[in-house]
């Protein structure tokens, strides 16, 4: 199977549980025409026990899980929602030193086996953003577009008593509308 596809930013702030309980969100946004890339990093403890001269213990379980967006554009509703950025009423928008809203984050890539397309949609339980840097360059004899970029840096939750650890969901569907439904779903996004 190939990815052939991506889009669909989706994101809603977190509003609590996680700690034995389902997650909730408030404010669920999708975002049309924004993803140009994400790039998921999964960390793995790389931990080993050597004895008589060979491994006899390992452990590779998931530390991390670090998120890189490239956007073609961000909003300033997204700035604020995402990174915690604040709006006077005259339009102005304030980077603060705050830290970054938790939000939960999916999106939907396309994958084609055999010619036959299926989307996944996927959806990052708990995530804290920040803006990679800011540049800007001219326009030369030539335009260049620029993009925007956001990292993130995701946290386990527990959904349910004495349940495991989980990072992020994914769910396989035949159509982008069942794929849409699915992610709606889980950022409490209604119709």
């Amino acid at each position: 199977m190939a990815k052939i596809g991506l889009k669909g930013l989706t994101y809603a702030k977190v509003s609590g549980g996680g700690a034995d309980s389902a997650m909730t969100y408030t404010g669920g946004k999708t975002i049309p025409d924004l993803m140009i890339a994400a790039n998921v990093t999964i960390n793995r403890a790389n931990v080993r026990q050597d004895a008589d001269n060979h491994k006899i213990e390992s452990d590779n379980s998931i530390t991390g899980v670090d998120v890189a967006l490239e956007l073609a554009r961000l909003p300033d509703d997204a700035r604020e929602d995402l990174l915690g950025y604040e709006a006077d009423n005259d339009g102005t928008l304030n980077v603060v030193g705050d830290a970054a809203p938790y939000v939960g984050f999916g999106y939907i890539t396309m994958e084609v086996t055999s010619g036959v397309i299926s989307y996944v949609a996927y959806w990052h339980h708990k995530m804290q953003f920040g803006m990679a840097d800011d540049n800007a360059t001219t326009k030369g004899e030539n335009l260049q577009y620029q993009s925007f970029n956001l990292t993130g840096s995701g946290m386990a939750v527990t959904l349910e008593p004495a349940g495991k650890v989980k990072w992020y969901a994914t769910h396989r569907a035949t159509t982008e509308a069942e794929a849409r439904t699915w992610l709606n779903g889980k950022a409490g996004i209604s119709a």
